[in-house]
């Protein structure tokens, strides 16, 4: 009985994809065949070349400033990053050279950008093949192949179970990244975002401050009850003035910045073709992390994602024993 496992994409998040096939082989399952998209494809083109151990020990050194140094910032043709050195390190120190030297049968997905068809790799270099997997739209430029360009696999087949059965996987364990995207954790996360963006500007402090002020010192108004002895207002504009100076003014939420509009655009599209891939070829095993927490280029917070990827295993530990008959 041959296992397989099919990644899923979601940029950051998939450093999770570590933890959970450490947890599956802590239980005792062998994994034979292997697919990924996006970041699921990186991460297993490094487990099919048995090179799981030094990727984990890069990510979890990664700063924060390391990440945007590894992006490559700048203005791309058809991208805002260029990637070259996050590609780069694959090559050199987490993947072989093709898909013939690699220790599992891997395969990876990529979606033509004309075409719209899903373009899976199977032969040839498997760093390139990853790339094309990993293009995020707006955010990496395209890959050209065989005269297609090829943007990420997500926009098309987020969790490749087919890729598995194509291997010949009996039993296919599938790891979705996106199935805790809610509506209604979009609160929390800007909520978290501004946090970690203006760390509580000084403007908006002196802002409070200022108001503080005003509504406490405001002795030179009428002290008397604002309502007479028939609980009317005796002055209905005197009553709308205080009304607004009672509710402090908030201040306007800042607008999403490009990488929050495409990371955000990204979520909630993988998210549902995702669920629509899924209902069509459904996996044995479907393991989902609870990442709504982590966003899409946290690439530095692999030691959180990782034990997230984890727990995600040993939440449905019974279920995977139960189905696969281990003792």
């Amino acid at each position: 009985m041959k296992i397989g496992i099919a990644l899923g994409s979601g940029a950051a998040r998939g450093w999770a994809h570590i933890g959970v096939i450490q947890a599956l082989e802590e239980l005792g399952i062998k994994i034979d065949v292997v697919a990924g998209c996006s970041i699921g494809a990186y991460v297993g083109a490094a487990y099919s070349s048995n090179k799981l151990a030094p990727l984990e020990e890069w990510v979890r050194s990664l700063t924060e400033w390391q990440v945007f140094a590894l992006m490559g910032v700048g203005l791309y043709r058809g991208g805002l990053v260029s990637g070259l050195k996050v590609f780069k390190a694959l090559e050199e120190n987490f993947s072989e050279e093709t898909f013939e030297e690699l220790c599992k049968p891997f395969a990876c997905v990529a979606t033509d950008l004309y075409s719209g068809r899903e373009i899976n790799f199977l032969t040839g270099s498997v760093v390139d093949a990853v790339r094309a997997s990993c293009a995020i739209p707006g955010l990496f430029p395209p890959t050209t192949f065989n005269d297609r360009w090829l943007v990420d696999g997500g926009v098309v087949n987020p969790v490749p179970v087919n890729l598995c059965r194509h291997l010949g996987a009996d039993i296919v364990f599938a790891v979705n990244l996106s199935a805790d995207f809610r509506p209604q954790a979009l609160d929390s996360n800007e909520k978290e975002r501004e946090r970690n963006q203006q760390k509580i500007s000084d403007v908006f402090s002196k802002s409070q401050n200022q108001f503080s002020k005003w509504f406490k010192s405001d002795k030179k108004h009428k002290e008397s009850d604002p309502l007479d002895n028939e609980g009317k207002p005796d002055d209905q504009d005197h009553v709308e003035l205080n009304s607004e100076i009672a509710k402090p003014r908030t201040v306007k939420k800042h607008p999403p910045s490009m990488i929050g509009v495409m990371a955000g655009s990204l979520d909630i599209l993988q998210a549902r073709v995702t669920r629509s891939r899924l209902a069509g070829n459904p996996p044995d095993i479907l393991i989902e992390p609870q990442l709504r927490d982590f966003g899409m280029m946290e690439f530095y917070r692999a030691e959180e994602l990782i034990e997230e990827g984890r727990n995600s295993v040993k939440r449905i530990a019974d279920q995977i024993r139960y189905q696969l008959r281990i003792d």
